[in-house]
């Protein structure tokens, strides 16, 4: 599931998919009025696919990836080795 996630994440900052209405929106938690909606709509938000940190050139979605595969693959491996003993 995260390496789901991590990948639907990756793929909104490269474009391969749309963002979200939550990727853009600044607050959910209350009910906006139409002027609200304007104000938010004439400002430039940083969305989801807005990289502001890298590691090594990574963004951090990508290093997610990575781990949640590697994590993945061990994991798997345990499990199917933990069943032959």
């Amino acid at each position: 599931f995260s390496s789901g996630l991590a990948f639907y994440h990756f793929g909104i900052e490269q474009g391969f998919f749309k963002e979200s209405l939550v990727c853009t929106s600044e607050s959910l938690s209350e009910t906006l009025s139409k002027e609200e909606i304007l104000e938010q709509l004439k400002r430039n938000t940083i969305g989801c696919k807005d990289v502001s940190f890298r590691i090594f050139g990574f963004s951090l979605a990508t290093i997610n990836i990575i781990f949640s595969i590697l994590l993945s693959v061990i994991f798997m491996r345990l499990f199917v080795n933990y069943g032959k003993n």
